[in-house]
């Protein structure tokens, strides 16, 4: 009984404090929203944004009730902070959008009930034409054993073009194509900034660029081949020139690169 009363005390007093404080305890009414990320800075008009595998995504915003739950996708909705962004997308089925019209800067929120989040920015670019290599880089070779310095590594980019303008914010997929597993016994796709293993990024500064790093097997000292696959999409389909092939050569510490 003692445990039964304790039970009931505590029951009473939540929906004492609940009616106090006017907090709903309803679980579809939505009391807090996370919206703190985007799949990519930019959208291609017509296209729907998206995410590191090149498919359509889902936006992240979450809308919260009182128990910590989530409520239901229909309720969250995305919104133009002024009529130019307003404008310039148009959210569909599943919390994803598609660019309508050419904007440098859309500022949205996301909304559930009473509840908006923080504002997130994006662009919508116009639909590329190509994807092709930047200018040649310093080295298309690394030393996979010896040292662990910069020649132990390779950045690879690839530019996404409208006509002969970069378009910036949209997702690359880069991915490993083939190895000389005989020579290294494996290889990393990093980011150059965090040193973190990825299979996607966003091109900023003119371009995609991801950091290719090789981990030799004991006792090789001998050459390969590494064969990297830059790749985008958009309006559902590759992009001319894509995918986009690259060539690093692997070099013993022993031997001159």
């Amino acid at each position: 009984m003692r445990n039964a009363r304790s039970v009931i005390t505590a029951l009473l007093a939540g929906t004492a404090v609940a009616a106090c404080t006017g907090v709903s305890t309803d679980p579809q009414v939505p009391l807090s929203i996370q919206f703190d990320s985007l799949p990519a800075l930019a959208v291609v008009v017509g296209d729907t944004m998206r995410g590191g595998d090149l498919l359509p995504a889902r936006i992240p915003a979450l809308a919260y009730n009182a128990a910590g739950g989530t409520v239901a996708d229909t309720q969250v909705r995305l919104i133009g902070i002024d009529s130019a962004s307003a404008n310039a997308f148009r959210q569909i089925s599943g919390l994803r959008l598609t660019g309508r019209a050419l904007a440098t800067t859309v500022r949205v929120v996301a909304q559930a009930g009473s509840v908006q989040s923080q504002t997130q920015t994006f662009a919508v670019v116009a639909a590329p034409t190509a994807l092709s290599r930047t200018a040649t880089d310093a080295s298309d070779s690394l030393v996979y054993n010896g040292l662990d310095t910069s020649t132990r590594w390779v950045d690879t980019r690839a530019r996404v073009l409208a006509g002969t303008t970069p378009l910036n914010g949209l997702r690359v997929r880069f991915r490993v194509v083939s190895v000389a597993s005989s020579i290294v016994d494996s290889v990393r796709l990093v980011n150059p900034s965090s040193g973190r293993s990825v299979a996607s990024v966003l091109t900023s500064s003119d371009a995609a660029t991801v950091r290719l790093k090789a981990y030799a097997r004991p006792g090789v000292n001998t050459t390969g081949l590494v064969t990297l696959e830059a790749s985008i999409r958009a309006l559902g389909v590759q992009v001319p020139g894509s995918p986009l092939q690259f060539t690093v050569r692997l070099v013993p510490f022993s031997l001159p690169r």
